[in-house]
């Protein structure tokens, strides 16, 4: 019996020293400082919305009305569906905040209910724009699926028997 109290000190006692000997995990760094941090952002942000090296800007506005063309054709095939599908998920998924919102103008012109995933994703983005172009756009959509048509045709005579 002593040498299982013994052996249990001992443990609790390694225990004790193991939990002092341990680092945290998260180390603070007092030199870190949110306003220097916020200064690097902008600087990053000015770097990356800058023009390009000839001085013309980096590309038109997406939203140009003297265009008579549209930017995207209504896919007439499930393949084409697909594509549209796949090339909007990617445009929201990676990339800047007037493509996310090209992305749901487009997923609102079209109007099928593939698209209702990413407008409920619309929903959560941190764009105030988007946010209420999703909200409008999944309107439509909302409430349950329909209810199943009506028996179109009679069940057989015999359908007493087969129950």
């Amino acid at each position: 019996m002593n040498q299982l109290i013994a052996g249990g000190a001992a443990f609790v006692l390694v225990l004790v020293l193991w939990g002092f000997g341990r680092r945290p995990s998260k180390t603070i760094l007092s030199s870190t400082d949110a306003g220097m941090v916020a200064a690097i952002n902008r600087a990053q942000l000015g770097l990356v919305d800058g023009s390009s090296d000839d001085g013309s800007p980096a590309s038109e506005p997406i939203g140009d009305e003297a265009s008579a063309e549209p930017l995207w054709q209504r896919p007439c095939s499930e393949a084409q569906a697909m594509a549209l599908r796949k090339q909007l998920l990617h445009a929201f998924n990676h990339g800047h905040p007037d493509e996310r919102l090209r992305a749901i103008q487009i997923a609102c012109e079209w109007g099928h209910r593939s698209t209702v995933p990413l407008l409920r994703r619309g929903l959560r983005d941190v764009d105030a724009r988007i946010v209420q172009l999703s909200a409008a756009a999944i309107e439509p959509h909302r409430g349950g699926p329909a209810p199943a048509p009506a028996q179109s045709v009679r069940p057989p005579r015999n359908v007493a028997r087969m129950r």
